[in-house]
């Protein structure tokens, strides 16, 4: 167990007032009480537009294995991201496979071809590339047709649909990561987002 993983699990099982419950952990029971968060790609590009999308067979999860082949710099960078990182903050107890904590701590979780289980899929565990552009299958066709990019749900072209895409997780329950969101938005252009 490394330490960024003990750090997670203290911060989510933390006891620190007198009733024995700190503000992490009441946010923790809320999540877990409120409604499912909603697919974050499905938020970002409609249902219509996902639905047809999902059906058509084109957009399927690849896993940030097959991104790295080209974006060597940004795949590299994103090791030292906390999004790289997010399944350790629920890898243990009733977390781990609470469909609340995978729809934002994993890929593609409530897709046909996105992350299922641990045991099952562990290549699409954590935010990976595919977690905020949507599946990367397309994007592998048409980038190796064209020698250039597109083909993605969610691409660098159509920031309006990115941005939706990190808001349907970082909410202001969960918005512990920036306090200026276009500030923190900019700095993923960037291989390294410090």
């Amino acid at each position: 167990m490394n330490f960024r993983h003990l750090t997670a699990v203290f911060t989510v099982l933390c006891l620190c007032t007198a009733d024995g419950w700190c503000s992490e952990n009441a946010r923790v029971m809320d999540e877990l009480n409120s409604p499912l968060t909603p697919n974050p790609l499905k938020s970002a590009i409609g249902e219509a537009l996902y639905n047809e999308a999902i059906a058509s067979g084109e957009y399927r999860y690849t896993g940030n294995d097959k991104c790295r082949l080209c974006h060597r710099d940004f795949f590299i960078g994103r090791k030292h991201d906390q999004h790289d990182h997010s399944m350790d903050y629920i890898s243990s107890g009733e977390f781990k496979n609470n469909p609340r904590c995978l729809v934002c701590h994993s890929t593609g979780y409530g897709t046909p071809s996105g992350f299922v289980l641990l045991e099952k899929t562990p290549r699409l565990s954590n935010v990976q590339c595919e977690g905020c552009h949507g599946p990367g299958s397309n994007h592998i066709k048409v980038a190796s047709l064209k020698k250039t990019g597109g083909g993605l749900l969610a691409g660098e072209d159509n920031p309006e649909r990115l941005k939706k895409m990190c808001k349907v997780c970082h909410t202001s329950r969960w918005n512990r990561s920036y306090n200026d969101f276009e500030s923190a938005y900019s700095k993923y252009k960037k291989a390294v987002p410090k």
